[in-house]
């Protein structure tokens, strides 16, 4: 099958886009773009279209504040973990950290500030099932306090196994504590019941219904005064010490409960005959904040690739609707494809760093891009893993990315970047076309496409590298283990306009898989791209063999050793014609 386009008017100067006449016969049979990238076996897929609502991931609070007392999940929260009562099919939620060796950077369940929270006399209780050991930077599961040099409110840590847990309450005046309890034991890879009490004299910390420690004649604790109020799972920051594991049934009191209390929630908890739910006893017993923990997954990037639901992601503040490629001009796309805005400043889709998708040498990173018109000017990551700026081990990254007007496929390492770049064409940027992009390494050479056309590569013994301490992200800079982002401020490197389509493969794809995946993408339409620029006809195309003639009907001769793109300079008083075909 052919497709025929003529280029009119050759003879005027300066040479002009109006200048061009083009005429086209399209392939009748159109394909299916996920099909074709399935079937060259991508880890992830992110098609992009998924029709829930980008909203605010709420953690319901069943206490007596209700609504108002409503958490937000951090992006990154595992969802529906199993959870800790007994015989029961109630989920929990699974808190990560990015660097495990060091413990930092978190995905914490956040409270607003209430003053019902925050009360001279409480009870907090929790169960827990941590699955490592307590580090020297100290896990924090729970945390009602206020940072800086002056502190007040309370936090619990996680010690060692045999040690157990910290409580630690704050007097107002100092970092000093008025409150320094520590009880334990506990197993990695169990559950924990932990309840700890304070009735404005008397602290006490229970683990599992039993009393592990206590502290009499305290009288210089100060309540947070802190703008957020209570955190499930690490420091409000989502940067320090963030607990790793699985958390549920979460509970905050404004009264001290009783040892017997304590009691017959434990082991209600682990009767998996217990005539009266869970649920209704802590609400009984006056729970203030109920934080069951059991929402699904909300938000959710879901991964077509092989790696499947582990490797799903979360939208985080983007935008519903964005017409993606679609047909007519797309025509290997439904006409209601959708893709997802982004703002260039807060948005992005938050990745993880699954073990599934951290690997090194061979790789193939793969978008359709709409980059905003201030994109040109700026940088701005695509699809990025990392990196980490400031701490060790030494920074790491892997990315797609525009780097003032360049687009741009490397890896970093401690050698310096890796990879190779180009310039990217101006009309590419603030239009309502689509930009395919595609990186890759094979092994021995970096390559970059766009619109399935070979144009930068370059020689280099490294490929994708590992990155230990920072997560992969679409749109923005992966967050690294004591980096910025959500909540608090905007992403780094944060995209602005629309992505689709984005796919990660631990292979390369070949130079006739990219040019079939873009070739597929239109179905066959218009495979033979002509833009013209300060005289310069330059000719494009993904596949087949360039074909030219003096007259439409032909006949066609194949162009000596034409390669995309193609430059043509026309000469002066050029009068004659020229048709050009792709025969495929």
């Amino acid at each position: 099958m052919r497709i025929h386009t003529n280029i009119r008017g050759l003879l005027a100067r300066p040479l002009t886009a109006a200048a061009l006449a083009l005429t086209a016969i399209p392939f009748v049979q159109a394909s299916d773009y996920e099909s074709v990238v399935l079937r060259d076996g991508p880890l992830a897929y992110y098609r992009l279209n998924d029709t829930a609502a980008h909203r605010v991931a709420t953690a319901t609070n069943s206490g007596s504040l209700g609504a108002a007392g409503n958490g937000t999940y951090f992006p990154g929260t595992q969802n529906q973990v199993p959870g800790a009562l007994a015989g029961s099919s109630d989920t929990a939620a699974g808190y990560t950290a990015i660097d495990q060796v060091s413990c930092d950077g978190g995905v914490p369940t956040i409270v607003p500030f209430r003053s019902e929270l925050n009360t001279a006399t409480f009870s907090v209780e929790a169960w827990l099932k941590p699955t490592l050991d307590g580090l020297g930077n100290a896990q924090c599961p729970l945390y009602n306090r206020k940072e800086g040099a002056v502190r007040t409110g309370w936090a619990i840590y996680q010690r060692g196994q045999t040690a157990g847990w910290n409580f630690r309450g704050y007097n107002g005046v100092d970092a000093n504590r008025s409150i320094d309890i520590t009880g334990g034991p506990y197993a990695v890879g169990a559950w924990s019941h932990l309840v700890l009490t304070f009735d404005g004299s008397v602290a006490k910390l229970y683990v599992n219904g039993v009393l592990a420690g206590s502290q009499s004649g305290v009288t210089n604790y100060v309540p947070n005064t802190d703008p957020i109020s209570f955190c499930v799972g690490g420091f409000a920051s989502g940067t320090e010490n963030p607990f790793i594991g699985s958390m549920d049934e979460v509970a905050l009191y404004k009264t001290a409960l009783t040892g017997a209390q304590v009691t017959a929630h434990y082991q209600n908890g682990n009767n998996a005959a217990r005539t009266t739910p869970y649920e209704s006893l802590i609400v009984a017993d006056g729970a203030v904040e109920y934080l069951r923990l059991n929402e699904p997954a909300q938000n959710v990037v879901a991964n077509l690739g092989s790696l499947g639901a582990a490797s799903n992601g979360t939208y985080v503040n983007t935008t519903n609707g964005l017409p993606g490629p679609q047909y007519p001009a797309y025509a290997g796309f439904a006409n209601n494809n959708v893709g997802t805005s982004f703002d260039g400043a807060t948005s992005y889709l938050e990745l993880g760093n699954p073990a599934g998708l951290n690997f090194s040498g061979p790789i193939t990173l793969e978008a359709w891009v709409q980059p905003g018109s201030s994109q040109y000017f700026t940088d701005a990551d695509i699809l990025a893993h990392g990196f980490n700026l400031m701490d060790d081990p030494a920074s790491a990254e892997v990315v797609l990315r525009i780097e003032y007007g360049n687009y741009q496929i490397l890896s970093l390492d401690e050698g310096g970047p890796h990879g190779v770049a180009f310039a990217a064409p101006l009309d590419d940027f603030g239009t309502v076309g689509w930009v395919y992009l595609v990186g890759t390494y094979d092994g021995s050479r970096w390559n970059l496409y766009r619109n399935g056309v070979l144009e930068a590569t370059t020689l280099d013994v490294t490929g994708a590298v590992l990155v230990t301490n920072a997560n992969w992200a679409i749109g923005a800079r992966g967050r690294w283990k004591n980096g910025p982002g959500y909540p608090a401020t905007g992403q780094d490197r944060a995209f602005n306009g629309g992505i689709d389509e984005v796919a990660i493969y631990g292979h390369a794809l070949t130079q006739g898989q990219v040019a079939a995946h873009y070739s597929t993408g239109l179905a066959g339409l218009h495979p033979l791209r002509i833009r013209c620029a300060n005289a310069t006809v330059t000719l494009e195309w993904a596949t087949g063999t360039l074909q030219r003639a003096d007259v439409v009907a032909g006949p066609y001769t194949n162009v000596p050793g034409a390669v995309s793109p193609r430059y043509e300079v026309p000469a002066d008083e050029i009068v004659a014609r020229k048709f050009y075909r792709l025969k495929l």
